[in-house]
C-alpha cells in the first residue's frame, strides 16, 4: 500500500470533487490515508492521556445451559441471572478499576433495560450519555458448561450512535479510543468511524468481536486507512482471514491495517504481531466459569497499560491477568474486591 507524503497533487477536497467524474473515489478514505503509521516510539507518545471507551452498554441475560439447542429444539436453562454488560461498559470498568483515565462514551437509552442500566452505573461510579431516541439493547449470552458463551443480540440505541453525540467529547483529552465490531456494523458505525477519521491523533484500538466478517468492506476499508490496532480472538481472525493458522491470519491483519494485531487465544494466552514480529505472551491458569466479557476485559487493560507508556508485553500481560480473572467469575466483571485480589495495576 503507498502511503503519500509530501505535497499532494491533489490540492483541495474542491478539485477532488471536480474529479469525481472520472475517479471512483470517497475522500474520507483518502484523508485516513494521509495518517502516517506511527512507529514504536510515537504509539506510546499518548502517555497519560486519558481512553475514550466508544460502544455499548446493555444488558445480559446469562443463561447456563447443558448444551445449545438444535434448530426447533426447545431447552430448559438451568440457571440465569442479569447483569449489566456491553463491550463499552465492561472494558470502561476495567479502566476505572486501575486507576486510568478514560471517558465511557456509550448511549443509554430508554425501555425496560434503562432503568437496569442507569442503577448499575451509579452503583460503581460510571457515567454515560442519555438519550432518550431509543430503547437501550440486551443479549442473549448461553454458557455452556465449559464456560464457552454463545451471544444473541437484541440491538438497541448503541447501533444507532449519531455524529452530533461526539460533539461533547473533548478530543484533545484522548490519547487512544476503541470500539467494537457490533457498534460499527449497525447504522450508526459511520458516526464512530467518521469522529475518529476527524480526529486522527487518537489511535483507534478495533474490535470487531463476533459481527468482524458482517462489517463490511467499506467501513472496514475506512477503519483500516486509519492504521488501527486491531483486538480479536482466534476464531474471528481465522473466520475474517480464511487463514488456516493464527500465525498467517495475524500476519495478514497486520498487512492490511498497517499497525499492531492482538490475537487472544483463551488459555495459550495472547499473540502479538506487530514491526514485523510475531510473539505469544502466555497466559495463567484459570478455573473458567464462563468466558462473557473477557474480550473486553482484555481490551480495557491493554489500553489502559499502552495508554501508561507500558510496552506490548508489559501490557499484554497485564490483560492477559485481567481477563483470566473475569473468566474465573459469572459474568463480565469483576467486583472490585475481587479485582483487588488480582494484584493488577499500572
Amino acid at each position: 500500500r503507498r502511503i503519500c507524503r509530501g505535497r499532494s497533487r491533489f490540492r483541495s477536497p474542491q478539485r477532488i470533487i471536480a474529479r469525481k467524474t472520472r475517479l471512483s473515489f470517497d475522500f474520507r478514505v483518502f484523508r485516513a490515508m494521509m495518517v502516517r503509521k506511527p512507529n514504536e516510539k510515537e504509539m506510546t507518545m499518548g502517555e497519560g492521556k486519558a481512553v475514550l471507551a466508544v460502544g455499548a452498554i446493555m444488558v445480559d441475560m446469562l443463561c447456563q445451559v447443558p448444551r445449545l439447542p438444535r434448530s426447533g429444539e426447545g431447552i430448559v436453562v438451568e440457571e440465569s441471572r442479569a447483569v449489566v454488560g456491553g463491550c463499552a461498559f465492561n472494558a470502561a470498568n476495567v479502566l476505572r478499576q486501575l486507576g486510568a483515565p478514560y471517558e465511557l462514551f456509550a448511549p443509554v437509552g430508554c425501555g425496560i433495560f434503562a432503568g437496569f442500566v442507569e442503577r448499575e452505573l451509579r452503583e460503581r461510579g460510571l457515567e454515560a450519555p442519555r438519550f432518550d431516541d431509543r430503547d437501550s439493547g440486551g443479549c442473549m449470552c448461553f454458557v455452556e458448561p465449559g464456560g464457552e458463551r454463545t451471544m444473541v443480540t437484541l440491538p438497541g440505541i448503541e447501533r444507532h450512535f449519531v455524529r452530533a453525540w461526539f460533539d461533547r467529547v473533548e478530543a484533545a483529552r484522548f490519547g487512544c479510543g476503541f470500539a467494537s465490531g457490533y457498534e460499527v456494523e449497525g447504522p450508526g458505525g459511520d458516526a464512530i468511524i467518521s469522529f475518529f477519521e476527524d480526529h486522527p491523533s487518537i489511535e483507534l484500538y478495533y474490535a470487531p468481536g463476533p459481527r468482524v466478517c458482517g462489517v463490511g468492506a467499506q467501513k472496514t476499508a475506512r477503519i483500516n486507512a486509519l492504521h488501527p490496532v486491531w483486538h480479536l480472538n482466534d476464531q474471528e481472525a481465522l473466520a475474517y482471514t480464511g487463514r488456516a493458522t493464527v500465525e498467517e491470519a495475524g500476519a495478514a491483519i497486520a498487512e492490511e491495517c498497517g499497525n499492531a494485531v492482538v490475537i487472544t487465544a483463551g488459555k495459550d494466552g495472547a499473540h502479538l504481531f506487530v514491526d514485523g514480529r510475531h510473539a505469544v505472551v502466555s497466559a495463567g491458569l484459570v478455573d473458567v466459569v464462563d468466558t462473557v466479557g473477557a474480550g473486553d476485559a482484555h481490551l480495557g487493560a491493554l489500553t489502559a497499560a499502552r495508554a501508561a507508556g507500558r510496552s506490548w508485553e508489559d501490557a499484554l500481560a497485564l490483560a492477559n491477568r485481567v481477563a483470566g480473572a473475569v473468566c474465573g467469575v459469572e459474568g463480565s466483571t469483576l467486583a472490585d474486591e475481587a479485582f483487588a485480589r488480582t494484584g493488577a495495576r499500572l
